[in-house]
């Protein structure tokens, strides 16, 4: 994974860090903590080839369709 992208996503978790601190909603604070966790997996560990779907069914951010 190039440096960019993983510039990238380390920005992205500062940025849902952020709206979990302020959010003042548990439900949502709790997605943006999770959203944090995916964003900072990516940075440090990059691309996993071969593993499209995680354990909660997301590619990346978003659920699949259906």
């Amino acid at each position: 994974m190039p440096d960019s992208d993983r510039i990238y996503y380390a920005q992205r978790a500062a940025e849902e860090m952020e709206l979990a601190q302020s959010a003042g909603d548990p439900a949502v604070m709790d997605v943006h903590r999770r959203m944090t966790r995916r964003y900072l997996e990516r940075a440090l560990v990059g691309d996993r080839p071969g593993d499209e779907l995680d354990d909660e069914g997301l590619v990346g951010e978003a659920a699949p369709v259906g």
